[in-house]
C-alpha cells in the first residue's frame, strides 16, 4: 500500500494541519510518496519485527561501573531482540588484551539480553566492545568501560 502525499495531508487531524508538517505536506503535495507497510496476515505465527535500530538499555558492570574481579561474565540488554548472527561482546584491559572467554551468546529465554564470560581480572580499567544486528538489519556497535578494583 502507498499514499501520496496529497492523502496523508487529507487523513491528518486538524492539530497535524495546523504544524509545520502540515505545511511542508502542502507545498510539495507530490513530491513524494509515502509507503506504509503492508498489514500483516491474520494467521501469522512470527512476531512482528520492529523497524527501529537496538539500543542499550542497561549493562552489567553498568557504564562507568566498578566490578569485583571475579564478575564472572558481562552483560548487555538491549530495548529489543537482535538477530544472532553477528552479535559480539569482547572485554579488553587498557592494554588491549581480552579477557573473555570468546563465547557471546544471546540469551534463549530473553532474544535481548548478551552475555559473554570472562577470565578473573586484574584492577584497572576495561572496556567493553559490542556488536549486534537489530531486527530491522541494521548493525549497532559500540563501547562502554567500567574498572575492576580489588
Amino acid at each position: 500500500m502507498h499514499v501520496t502525499l496529497v492523502q496523508a495531508y487529507a487523513m491528518t487531524t486538524p492539530e497535524m494541519k495546523s504544524a509545520p508538517t502540515a505545511q511542508l505536506l502542502q507545498t510539495n503535495k507530490t513530491a513524494v510518496e509515502l509507503y506504509a507497510p503492508k498489514q500483516p496476515h491474520p494467521d501469522r505465527k512470527e512476531p512482528e519485527i520492529l523497524l527501529a535500530h537496538a539500543i542499550i538499555v542497561r549493562t552489567s558492570p553498568p557504564q562507568g561501573g566498578v566490578a569485583p574481579a571475579n564478575i564472572g561474565k558481562v552483560d548487555v540488554w538491549y530495548d529489543a531482540g537482535i538477530r544472532d548472527s553477528l552479535a559480539a561482546l569482547a572485554v579488553v584491559t587498557s592494554a588491549g588484551e581480552r579477557v573473555d572467554k570468546r563465547d557471546a551468546a544471546i540469551d534463549s529465554a530473553d532474544p535481548a539480553h548478551v552475555s559473554v564470560s570472562v577470565n578473573p581480572m586484574v584492577p584497572g580499567k576495561y572496556t567493553v566492545r559490542y556488536r549486534a544486528l537489530s531486527a530491522d538489519g541494521h548493525m549497532v556497535s559500540g563501547a562502554w568501560e567500567f574498572d575492576v578494583r580489588p
